[in-house]
């Protein structure tokens, strides 16, 4: 289940704020942005944002979630740290990214995707602070007041949990049982629908200039996927996505992966422009791999993705077949295109229960 935030009155700022916690590190945000939308729990969190469930005042408590980025703690933990207002820089421009992926998602007809209602503007406490230093001195940063000015980015409400959740041992939600009581089912129904999400952002569009535009989606792994209620799956996170203009992929978006999940070709050796469409069939391999031996690929000392045999052994050949050419190595075995990696699926056997 998504944990619930409690608001807390800030008399300095005279604003309600909420926070949560993980790996030891505290983060804020105020508890209603742009006087409209209040914070209710927190949905996920990943390597460059969160998502948090919330409630629209202003259209009688309709849900909606809302991103907000997610700064480096360590270079704010340093004060004065003139690092700070680059890594903000480029955070932004990621979110603004995201922004422009969700409104691509909307041009290419992409239902799976949560709709981007509007972006707001309120403080950006996890960005102010207060923060504490390695001598456990306390400091904000002002930043000529650029926290005054952070982007949220709203979208419409998907009604589920990130399938990371939904698998987990800590999760005792009814969608947990709901899923591992048909999870060979699930696993190729989400291999039909993630693939043909991603199928219809590699596909090359003309934009206005001319320039044929795809794009590839480059951090697919479970915490990127809702599991809704409705028993369907919906792709959420679009700041990893990487674009190919021309034939070619830009070098300033290319390599945005987690490891265990991203494909060996992410490596400063192969040619950034280069990489296509099959490093997302590789992630989604490693998702299938996760879900259908509930364990989570792992990333040897040369972060290359590496899956347990022994756990691939206990799947029925069709699907040990399916995995090993989505995740193979080399480029010329594995699938070529989305398309091929869903018609490799339609096959593959289900077991009624678990």
């Amino acid at each position: 289940m998504p944990d619930t935030l409690t608001p807390v009155y800030d008399q300095q700022l005279q604003r309600e704020v909420v926070e949560f916690k993980r790996n030891n590190e505290t983060y804020r945000c105020v508890a209603q942005l742009g006087n409209r939308y209040k914070l209710t729990s927190l949905l996920s969190v990943g390597g460059f944002g969160v998502i948090y469930e919330a409630i629209d005042k202003r259209l009688y408590d309709k849900k909606v979630l809302i991103k907000a980025n997610l700064y480096n703690r360590r270079s704010l933990k340093v004060p004065n740290n003139n690092a700070v207002a680059k890594e903000v820089e480029k955070q932004r421009e990621r979110l603004e990214h995201e922004r422009r992926m969700l409104l691509q998602a909307q041009k290419r007809d992409i239902a799976q995707a949560p709709l981007l209602l509007e972006e707001v503007r309120d403080l950006g406490l996890d960005l102010h602070g207060p923060h504490q230093s390695d001598n456990n001195q306390s400091h904000y940063y002002e930043l000529q007041d650029l926290w005054r000015q952070e982007p949220f980015l709203v979208l419409s409400y998907v009604n589920g949990l990130p399938l990371d959740a939904v698998i987990s041992d800590h999760t005792s939600d009814a969608l947990k049982h709901t899923f591992l009581k048909k999870r060979w089912f699930y696993t190729k129904s989400l291999i039909i629908q993630i693939g043909s999400i991603l199928q219809r952002f590699h596909q090359e569009d003309f934009s206005a200039s001319g320039d044929k535009l795809s794009f590839i989606y480059q951090d697919l792994k479970p915490a990127n996927i809702i599991f809704t209620r409705e028993k369907q799956f919906i792709l959420i996170d679009f700041g990893s996505f990487a674009l190919r203009k021309n034939g070619k992929t830009d070098a300033r978006f290319a390599r945005t992966g987690t490891l265990g999940y991203q494909p060996p070709e992410f490596t400063p050796r192969y040619p950034a422009d280069l990489i296509d469409a099959r490093a997302d069939v590789f992630a989604l391999g490693a998702t299938v791999y996760h879900l259908m031996t509930l364990q989570a690929p792992q990333a040897n000392d040369r972060d290359l993705s590496v899956f347990d045999e022994q756990a691939l052994k206990k799947l029925p050949e069709p699907w040990q077949q399916w995995l090993a050419k989505a995740t193979h190595s080399d480029l010329s075995q594995r699938y070529p295109d989305m398309k091929s990696a869903i018609g490799g699926a339609y096959h593959l056997p289900v077991k009624a229960e678990e």
